[in-house]
C-alpha cells in the first residue's frame, strides 16, 4: 500500500490534444485582455492611479487562477448539450445567420441570444452585429473536434466489445 505522500499510478497518463492547450489558451487570454482593459479604465477613471493593472500583470498566482477559471468557464459553456450543437453548427468559421441557428436549435431568439452571449463572452464564437451572423472561433471548434474524436474513439472501442 503507497504511503499518503506517495502518488500512485492508475494507468498511462494520456497524451495531451496538441494544440488544443494552445488555441484555448490563447481564446482566454484574448478574453481576458479585453476584461482587463475594462477594468484598467474603470481603475484610472475612479482612482486615478491606473495601479491595477500593473498589480495584476506581477502577480502571477493571480493571473494563473484568473486564466484557469476562464479556461475551466469555456469547457463549462461547451459541455452544454445545446450549446455544443451551436458550436458544431459554427465550425466552418463563416458566419451562420441568427435565423438559422435559432431554426437548427429549436431554441426562441431571446434563448439564443443569451447562449449565443455566453459562448461569446468564454471565447468559443464570435458575434457579426452588422450583419447579423455568429461565427466560430479555433477554440469553439478546437472543443467540438476533441468531443467528436473521443465520442468516435469510444464508439470504436463499443463496436468491438460486441
Amino acid at each position: 500500500m503507497a504511503e499518503g505522500s506517495t502518488p500512485v499510478s492508475i494507468g498511462k497518463r494520456p497524451d495531451p490534444v496538441e494544440g488544443l492547450g494552445l488555441i484555448l489558451g490563447q481564446s482566454a487570454a484574448d478574453i481576458l485582455r479585453l476584461h482587463m482593459s475594462v477594468i484598467d479604465r474603470e481603475d484610472r477613471l475612479e482612482s486615478g492611479t491606473g495601479q491595477w493593472l500593473s498589480s495584476f500583470r506581477s502577480d502571477e498566482e493571480k493571473r494563473v487562477a484568473t486564466t484557469r477559471e476562464s479556461v475551466l468557464r469555456a469547457l463549462r459553456m461547451a459541455s452544454d448539450a445545446t450549446n455544443f450543437r451551436i458550436l458544431q453548427s459554427l465550425t466552418d468559421g463563416v458566419g451562420t445567420p441568427i435565423e438559422n441557428l435559432a431554426q437548427a436549435s429549436g431554441l426562441s431568439r431571446l434563448a439564443l441570444a443569451e447562449r449565443i452571449g455566453d459562448l461569446v463572452s468564454a471565447g468559443l464564437a464570435s458575434k457579426i452585429p452588422e450583419a447579423n451572423q455568429v461565427a466560430g472561433v479555433p477554440a469553439g471548434a478546437a472543443l467540438v473536434q476533441l468531443v467528436e474524436s473521443a465520442a468516435s474513439h469510444a464508439s470504436a472501442d463499443l463496436g468491438g466489445d460486441a
